[in-house]
């Protein structure tokens, strides 16, 4: 016989419970060192990170700043150092990271207050690779540059970058070279290169642009990126197909 779920079976049955948090807290301009503050909150069983730091700024301190936007996994505003990992906030689940919940900003970024931080070089790192399409030719009124279902298909996955900072923020060459164009950049100028839309020329220009002291060749291919990376990008294969092409345009000095 088919017995009904009572409603205070269902709320029971989506309850954690009591969760932990401890929340890195910070204002440079005011205090001399940063610090860890404790709050508990009560979570469901789709509580998020994001929703139980917003639940804490709403209802019990105010001051507390943290950055997000739709709530969606698509902004890459709310990335985080949760639990010792790069996440976003907005899909991390409060169960799955276990208690207490670490919350920090973003490593290697400078903390303007709080859990947010100065993006302000990783959008410059952004631009410098030229993300723009470069063709061989201007095109003429009604001209369109078609791409095929197989090169999209090859670029696919680096076109869901959502500008976290996820992967910069665990790159050991990114902590050590403030030049270095970091993971993100690397694999959005990956995404012009290997677009058959992109004239010859502008893509070996483009290598050379990449292949400087501060570019694919900094990669120490420790994968770091893209074990973090919420939108399952690897920019370390995408650096490394680039590294061996500019190795083999290099090397083919007969052809010249």
């Amino acid at each position: 016989m088919a017995t009904t779920q009572t409603e205070s079976e269902a709320d029971a049955a989506t309850e954690v419970g009591s969760v932990e948090l401890e929340v890195f807290r910070y204002v440079p301009e005011e205090d001399d060192e940063p610090r860890f503050e404790s709050y508990t909150v009560d979570a469901e069983e789709g509580t998020t990170v994001l929703d139980a730091l917003i639940e804490i700024r709403d209802t019990e301190d105010a001051s507390l700043t943290v950055r997000h936007s739709c709530r969606m996994a698509r902004c890459g505003s709310d990335a985080l150092y949760i639990n010792g990992k790069q996440r976003l906030a907005c899909n991390t689940l409060v169960k799955e990271v276990g208690e207490p919940v670490k919350v920090e900003p973003l490593p290697r970024f400078d903390v303007i207050r709080d859990l947010v931080v100065d993006m302000e070089g990783f959008y410059d790192r952004m631009e410098a690779v030229e993300p723009w399409f470069q063709p061989s030719h201007e095109p003429e009124t009604g001209e369109e540059f078609l791409q095929s279902p197989e090169n999209r298909k090859n670029i696919d996955t680096v076109l869901d970058c959502i500008w976290c900072g996820a992967c910069t923020s665990s790159c050991s060459p990114a902590g050590t070279d403030d030049r270095f164009k970091g993971p993100a950049a690397l694999a959005k100028a990956y995404r012009f290169y290997k677009d058959e839309r992109e004239g010859e020329e502008a893509r070996k220009n483009r290598l050379r642009l990449l292949e400087d002291a501060h570019g694919i060749y900094r990669c120490h291919t420790q994968f770091n990126c893209t074990e973090v990376c919420p939108k399952g990008i690897s920019p370390t294969e995408a650096i490394m197909e680039m590294s061996r092409d500019a190795t083999k345009q290099k090397l083919a000095f007969w052809r010249r």
